[in-house]
């Protein structure tokens, strides 16, 4: 992570030299960035917050090799199957044939929707959607669901902000003071703007999990040998059970693990993901 510049500056910068396009397809508002350039386009798809500018430092340092995709969520998809058959749609209307996506679990619905446009996987800080996973999904979340979908809509949404901010920095208990109050501006700067709709879409989608079929590893026997998975310790958000039940259900995918900054290590180890997809890369050709 470079801390040399305030967050809000390196993302200006960056939103100036990438801009995002607007587009209706098939009825659904799109919001994307398409840039880079190389024969193999990697999708980004973002993770809980919804915000795909977060992927900027691995753009930032893998444009120059490879032609690069990433979008905001449609509010028009409310539950993740017609999330992962839009993400279908916007690919054919670019006319993407097939790459390799950077995501959580909805790369893995996109991947057994529509192998056809997938060839292959880099999964980094998420789970498996197997049978036990869902299982403790549905323990921990089912009851508690429509109190978090209730809170969302009806108290005010400037005193929650402050609580989302401190829960974003419980995956960063342990990094260096710099590091804290660097991240603490940043997600000041983030939740500044950030809206109700777009929380209540995020969560409505992350609750729409517990409804998933279980996966199956005969349903990603296709991306054999062309899954990578980075997995970092002590997560917060998934347990080293839920991680091993992802690895099950992957056919021969190389497993990255030593990582130890935790759920936020996307962000703070961003140079040391992206070298280990170049590696990975290399050894797929």
């Amino acid at each position: 992570m470079d801390l040399s510049k305030p967050y809000e500056t390196l993302l200006t910068d960056f939103l100036r030299m990438h801009p995002f396009r607007e587009e209706r397809i098939n009825g659904a508002e799109y919001h994307y960035l398409l840039c880079g350039q190389g024969e193999t386009t990697l999708i980004f798809l973002s993770g809980g917050m919804g915000l795909s500018y977060l992927y900027m430092p691995y753009i930032l340092a893998l444009e120059s090799e490879y032609r690069i995709l990433t979008f905001d969520y449609p509010y028009e998809f409310d539950n993740n199957e017609a999330l992962a058959d839009g993400i279908s749609a916007l690919l054919r209307h670019l006319h993407i044939d097939a790459g390799s996506s950077y995501g959580g679990y909805v790369a893995q619905i996109f991947a057994r929707r529509h192998p056809e446009q997938t060839g292959g996987l880099c999964l980094f800080s998420t789970a498996g959607l197997s049978e036990k996973t869902i299982a403790s999904l549905k323990a921990r979340y089912q009851k508690l669901a429509p109190v978090l979908l209730w809170a969302l809509r009806h108290v005010p949404y400037a005193w929650l902000k402050p609580v989302m901010i401190r829960a974003c920095l419980r995956h960063a208990e342990n990094a260096l003071p710099e590091v804290r109050a660097y991240l603490l501006e940043m997600f000041r700067f983030i939740y500044r703007d950030y809206t109700r709709e777009l929380d209540l879409h995020m969560t409505t989608l992350l609750m729409d999990l517990m409804n998933q079929p279980p996966c199956a590893p005969e349903e990603f026997a296709y991306l054999k040998g062309r899954v990578l998975l980075i997995l970092p310790e002590n997560d917060g958000s998934f347990t080293p059970e839920m991680q091993e039940d992802l690895i099950a259900v992957m056919p021969e995918s190389v497993v990255v693990e030593g990582i130890d900054s935790g759920h936020i290590s996307t962000l703070l180890e961003a140079d040391r993901y992206v070298e280990e997809r170049r590696r990975f890369a290399e050894g797929l050709m």
